[in-house]
């Protein structure tokens, strides 16, 4: 099983030649699109990227679909507030997110200030979510901005933490792929084949506590044994099907 990456119906010598590149980056099989049908180039393939003119589209074998938009962020973000920014205070932070996915927790914490860096192990994943951050355009220039900031780094969180000095971060932020699985995210289908399964450790918050100098957080399913098994202090969110947890160091 492997992914390979095409272009859209609209095949053409840009699309193709964006695709080559592409592919030399990810070291991905191109594939020309001659108006073949995704199901039949998905035969014998876990996924497809398609590229687009304006986007990438990671199409799997199960029909779901990953595509960048922030458009959860922008429904958080034009809340009058929003319990992680609580949470964080008003004071600019340097806070790492190590579980980017689809950035939507990095978006808004740019957006609300402070200085993002975005871990994501697969590669596929963080390609496709760094190109839209970089070059995603809404209607709002301060939300442009705030992507634009966030930088981004392909790794395996923990051994990038590994890297890192002792408190070289205010804040770290996790937030693994829920234990239950809420059927109302399908904005994170596309994305649950490809999760981190180890996302959360011992070892992973030992490395935490040395890099953090103010607090870790983690962002779990409200019945998520994490909070207790690690001590994360639980601020329950009434009527809401995941909860913020805190150590503050």
């Amino acid at each position: 099983m492997t992914i390979a990456i095409t272009t859209s119906l609209r095949e053409n010598d840009d699309l193709l030649k964006r695709a080559r590149i592409i592919g030399e980056k990810l070291s991905l099989p191109i594939i020309k699109r001659q108006k073949q049908s995704v199901t039949k180039l998905l035969k014998g393939r876990e996924g497809l990227l398609l590229v687009y003119d304006n986007k990438l589209c990671l199409v799997n074998q199960d029909g779901s679909e990953l595509v960048f938009h922030p458009d959860t962020a922008m429904l958080r973000i034009k809340s009058s507030h929003d319990a992680l920014i609580d949470l964080l205070g008003k004071e600019p932070l340097r806070i790492l997110d190590s579980t980017m996915g689809l950035a939507s927790d990095s978006i808004v914490m740019a957006y609300a200030g402070h200085t993002v860096t975005a871990v994501e192990s697969h590669p596929i994943i963080h390609f496709i979510v760094s190109e839209g951050l970089q070059h995603y355009q809404s209607d709002s220039e301060v939300l442009n901005k705030a992507m634009r900031s966030i930088h981004t780094v392909c790794a395996k969180n923990l051994a990038y933490l590994k890297t890192l000095p002792d408190n070289s971060y205010d804040v770290i932020y996790c937030d693994p792929m829920f234990s239950e699985r809420i059927t109302e995210s399908k904005n994170l289908d596309g994305l649950r084949q490809y999760a981190n399964d180890t996302a959360f450790s011992e070892e992973f918050l030992r490395e935490a506590k040395r890099v953090a100098r103010k607090k870790i957080i983690i962002k779990a399913h409200f019945r998520d044994k994490v909070f207790e098994i690690y001590g994360f202090k639980q601020f329950v969110r009434p009527n809401q099907k995941f909860h913020y947890g805190v150590i503050e160091i």
